[in-house]
């Protein structure tokens, strides 16, 4: 009976390395937001000059988005267990850079120099961004065929735990010890990961395949100037028109490329699939929907419900507690039922959640708020092997390294875009809001008067927000009826 037991949990097991991984390199991506004002203190950024303190998240989103399609493909040719190992050896340089790049920096400068953390996490979102195709194209070979929508859920849960752990993470290390320490965190568990892979993986097969250099480096060009030119949409300046320029430019590129070669960064049979790019359209939707969620949640809370960064962090954590076992209940169900039910099922929820949360007013509460956030992050979880597990269903097993960065390409594109539009159209209706205000009075009771429009004018911002998150996911609900709706193997 042991060994019956065992024999089944011994594939999620030997995943349990790299769950842990792309944890750590989700976790990354985001727990720098509650740790920025301390970094910027001792940078010497000033308040005004929050552009420069800006691109210590935007860097590592760039880096984390770019990497993906040329290490899956370097994991279909050199093995997953190899390039697993060697991306946790550059995250782990790159995180203890950043903790030392105050030091590093006053070496070869005078005064602190910005531009040494930002290179330091880039280096650590080369490494951490690698971490996620690689995971996936690990479970193709170590999970069973039938079990994978169960390794995928797990694998999503853990990425989408991370990024929302993070801000969470870096508030109560800045406020107990100091913010280097959200970075020297990084080093235990990520030795521990290092052995564990090393002793329990099994050593994977070289593979004879091509690696389309050219098209790796048009692919993250496109990729980094198009996440650059979205970080500058909300300015309209030259930045934005260069970075636009260059990204179209190597859009036609590579198009090109991929016309004339025989070999492309991301393998032709894959782009040719059409239930595959139907998915990865649905990915792209799921991102916008979970930047909102992730973002307004903490800055609501934040900016005009009074909670400390620490505590804005802690209500993210009805979403991700529900996200996790949205995510396992997800495989559960495409496991046993197929993509569709879970998938819509997921939308639903999302939408319910989104509706609910529309009508949040400045006397939030519990259980109100924690009932709200609890059916939209199972909703996300719901969605995760779905989604997964119809894109990868048709993929061979040498290009499920491509197919699965390709997948979080797209979701990592709509998070990026989402979030740069979302801080247009909340700085554009915002001042629409408070045009007729002024700044200050020494009249007690016309100041609260302003404070209470601003108060309100805040509230109407994040409504819309919520609003737009919920008219995303129905637009997006068409889709997920459309992947779902051929018959694949394994499907009931």
């Amino acid at each position: 009976m042991k060994n019956q037991i065992y024999n089944v949990i011994k594939p999620y097991l030997l995943l349990l390395p790299f769950c842990l991984g792309v944890f750590l390199g989700a976790d990354d991506q985001t727990k720098v937001v509650t740790i920025l004002p301390q970094i910027m203190i001792d940078f010497e950024i000033p308040i005004t000059n929050l552009d420069t303190a800006s691109w210590l998240i935007v860097i590592y989103l760039i880096g984390y988005t770019a990497v993906m399609p040329f290490t899956g493909r370097l994991s279909d040719k050199f093995g997953f267990r190899n390039l697993f190992i060697i991306s946790l050896i550059i995250f782990l340089i790159g995180s203890v850079l950043t903790a030392l790049s105050p030091e590093i920096s006053k070496i070869f400068h005078r005064e602190p120099n910005v531009n040494w953390i930002l290179a330091t996490r880039f280096i650590q979102s080369i490494g951490g961004g690698a971490l996620v195709p690689i995971s996936i194209a690990a479970a193709g070979f170590l999970v069973p065929r039938n079990k994978l929508p169960i390794a995928y859920g797990l694998i999503g849960a853990s990425a989408e735990a991370g990024a929302v752990f993070g801000p969470l993470v870096g508030g109560a290390l800045t406020e107990f010890l100091s913010w280097e320490w959200a970075f020297w965190i990084n080093l235990p568990p990520t030795i521990l990961i290092i052995i564990a892979v090393i002793i329990w993986i099994p050593k994977s097969t070289f593979r004879d395949l091509k690696i389309d250099y050219l098209g790796s480096i048009i692919f993250f060009l496109f990729i980094a100037t198009l996440s650059l030119a979205c970080a500058q949409i909300t300015k309209s300046n030259e930045l934005l028109i260069i970075f636009a320029v260059i990204s179209f430019a190597t859009l036609i590129g590579g198009i090109f490329l991929y016309k004339a070669s025989k070999e492309f960064i991301i393998p032709k049979q894959i782009i040719k699939n059409k239930l595959f790019m139907l998915a990865n359209l649905t990915h792209f939707f799921i991102g916008i929907t979970l930047i909102i969620a992730i973002i307004t949640v903490p800055v609501m809370a934040e900016t005009i419900l009074g909670a400390s960064p620490l505590e804005a962090g802690l209500r993210l954590l009805r979403l991700t507690i529900a996200l996790s076992i949205g995510a396992f209940l997800g495989g559960v169900l495409t496991q046993r039922l197929g993509a569709r039910i879970p998938l819509i099922l997921g939308f639903v929820l999302i939408a319910i959640g989104f509706y609910f949360m529309f009508g949040w007013d400045l006397k939030l509460a519990d259980p109100s708020m924690t009932i709200h956030l609890a059916i939209s992050g199972l909703g996300f979880g719901l969605c995760i092997s779905p989604i997964t597990d119809t894109a990868m269903k048709e993929i061979k097993d040498s290009d499920r390294g491509s197919a699965s960065a390709l997948l979080t390409v797209s979701r990592m594109l709509g998070m990026t875009i989402g979030l740069s539009s979302l801080t247009a159209w909340g700085t554009t209706r915002f001042a629409k809001f408070t045009s007729g205000l002024e700044g200050f009075s020494l009249d007690p009771i016309a100041q609260k008067k302003m404070t209470d429009a601003s108060l309100n004018a805040g509230l109407d911002v994040f409504q819309e927000f919520f609003l737009i998150g919920l008219l995303v996911t129905l637009v997006a609900v068409p889709l997920s009826l459309a992947i779902t709706l051929k018959k694949n193997k394994g499907d009931r």
